[in-house]
């Protein structure tokens, strides 16, 4: 049991473990206006909330910053995407311009 705690500690953040909790920010640089939901989610993931509105959809997920950008204090930011009739329409930083 020891040597399994020890390997834990030993392998470096960012890797397959902390993967699992959200996905790499840059993933979302891969993200294009009229992609569907299926091509999104195989990129990034599952989101952690959607909001529903008539004939749109917006999901949010939490992404992992690059190393150099994190602080003990904030290692995600938290993104949207936007869906019109089941295609891309918008998406960026939940903190940075909203949507049209």
């Amino acid at each position: 049991m020891k040597r399994l705690s020890l390997a834990l500690l030993l392998v470096p953040a960012g890797t397959g473990l902390v993967a699992g909790c959200a996905a790499p920010a840059r993933s979302l640089d891969q993200i294009r206006p009229g992609m569907s939901r299926q091509e999104v989610q195989s990129m990034i993931g599952q989101p952690q909330t959607i909001a529903h509105s008539p004939g749109k959809e917006c999901a949010y997920y939490t992404l992992l910053k690059d190393f150099w950008s994190r602080v003990p204090w904030s290692v995600s930011d938290r993104y949207y995407v936007c869906y019109d009739d089941g295609r891309v329409e918008a998406f960026g930083k939940v903190d940075g311009p909203s949507p049209d």
